[in-house]
């Protein structure tokens, strides 16, 4: 299985794949047999507004952004062009793409709305519209409900085989569902279409996952040399590659990658959440909370709220730490309430922390049967905090099947060892973990190495007791 450069060269997997297994799917697929799970079909055509809704008051209804961004000058200049042409479905489209933009700037779940809105507009005027099509899968697959992005992705396809997005997104949906063989099919398949940041950048994406850091690393920096129309999608890029990076323990390398997304994408949530990682495994605790505060500067963000509160633990400062988490735990129900999907991040901060840990397992509990390794991850960390060992151990088994490189995973599976009493495995995954990143965590990379140096003591007691 290949993941394709625009030159022609092949980035070969040394690890093999089930091929006769994908043969197999090949051939139940012409056959009509379905390869995803099965799901509620799309939801049917609607009526896109209330009788008394025109054009001018959707477009009012859509939160702006400021217009010295790439995204906001693109808004602005859509909701231009449908205002001047309502009828046009290829108007609708373009506010619906640049709405997409919008929510990938500005990390808000009210552009998914908007979008649908505009992508439904567009199939009013031309039903047979695989952009529109395609748009609705991108909605749906944010959303987190696959069966819909899935189907909507299939929908455009079946009109036009080489329309490249629509495999772009079935790709997304297959990673996220831990289908890593699908993923690589539909992301080969929009590299072979389009050669681009966005094909690259998903391929570089999958390649890490599934364990092939080198080549990750290596497709991700030539998707960001390839450039894109809008700079946040470039910083995105910055993002994933400095995020390697810092799990590849090279820490000068992550600071030359997100500095230029610093640069163009300053106040980007990805690309200040990085930065601040970064400054942490430094030890610069002081650059790092300032980057967090940033963060909140535009809202509450889990992620901003959970690292301020680990920064106060390393501190010695409870209270400061446990105000932090409490307004991690209000946001979630804000979430929850709104519609948000926080749930796996949500788990894995109770685990981590040793709150509620019965709802920790259920919110963990949904992704029970997963194959993504993320997911699993999760899960496993969440049974052994939870006091369910077996379970634990079993998911873990789930979470290092794809080899991926990131320290945490080693991290919870050496804690998940040494707890089973297995303490050669156990050692193994907390060496790998530190020999990773030794900082890999603020608090984690010091519980390994306590839990480390207690079973080389245990081990060497043991040893004289022997003699």
């Amino acid at each position: 299985m290949n993941i394709m450069h625009s030159d022609g060269v092949h980035l070969r997997f040394s690890r093999l794949r089930k091929i006769g297994a994908l043969r197999a799917g090949i051939l139940l697929a012409a056959a009509g047999v379905a390869l995803w799970p099965k799901g509620p079909r799309p939801e049917p055509a609607r009526t896109i507004a209330p009788a008394a809704e025109t054009p001018q008051t959707i477009i009012a209804r859509i939160p702006q952004l400021p217009a010295d961004t790439d995204a906001g000058a693109a808004l602005e200049r859509a909701s231009a062009q449908v205002l001047a042409s309502p009828k046009s479905a290829a108007a609708w489209i373009r506010i619906g793409e640049s709405l997409t933009q919008a929510q990938r700037t500005a990390r808000s779940v009210a552009y998914f709305d908007h979008a649908e809105t505009a992508y439904r507009q567009a199939l009013e005027l031309d039903p047979r519209s695989v952009e529109a099509m395609t748009g609705l899968a991108w909605v749906y697959g944010g959303r987190h409900r696959f069966a819909w992005s899935i189907e909507w992705a299939k929908r455009a396809l079946a009109i036009d085989a080489q329309h490249h997005p629509a495999h772009g997104i079935l790709g997304d949906a297959a990673l996220e569902l831990g289908d890593y063989d699908a993923a690589f099919e539909h992301y080969q398949a929009m590299m072979d279409l389009r050669p681009d940041l966005s094909s690259w950048s998903r391929g570089a994406h999958l390649l890490w996952i599934t364990g092939h850091k080198r080549e990750g690393i290596a497709l991700m920096e030539r998707a960001i040399r390839s450039g894109a129309p809008f700079a946040e999608n470039t910083a995105w890029c910055r993002v994933r590659l400095a995020t390697m990076l810092l799990h590849d323990g090279a820490l000068v390398p992550a600071v030359q990658a997100i500095e230029p997304a610093l640069k163009s994408a300053p106040n980007d949530s990805e690309v200040l959440l990085a930065a601040g990682r970064i400054a942490a495994a430094h030890g610069d605790f002081a650059s790092a909370r300032k980057y967090f505060e940033r963060m909140l500067e535009r809202g509450e963000n889990h992620d901003a709220l959970v690292a301020l509160g680990d920064l106060c633990s390393v501190e010695s400062d409870p209270a400061g730490a446990e105000a932090y988490f409490l307004r991690v735990e209000a946001l979630h129900t804000a979430n929850r309430a709104t519609g948000v999907h926080d749930h796996t991040s949500m788990a894995k901060f109770y685990a981590d922390h040793d709150r509620r840990l019965d709802e920790a397992l259920k919110l963990a509990a949904e992704h029970a049967d997963t194959p993504n390794v993320l997911e699993a991850d999760v899960l496993a960390w969440v049974c052994f905090k939870a006091g369910d060992l077996p379970r634990a151990i079993a998911t873990m088994k789930k979470t290092l099947s794809q080899n991926t490189p990131d320290p945490e995973l080693h991290f919870h599976a050496g804690m998940i060892a040494a707890a089973a009493g297995d303490h050669p495995a156990a050692e193994r995954h907390l060496q790998t973990a530190l020999a990773m990143n030794p900082r890999f965590h603020p608090l984690h990379a010091t519980v390994a190495r306590e839990t480390l140096d207690r079973l080389n003591a245990e081990r060497h007691s043991t040893a004289l007791i022997a003699r």
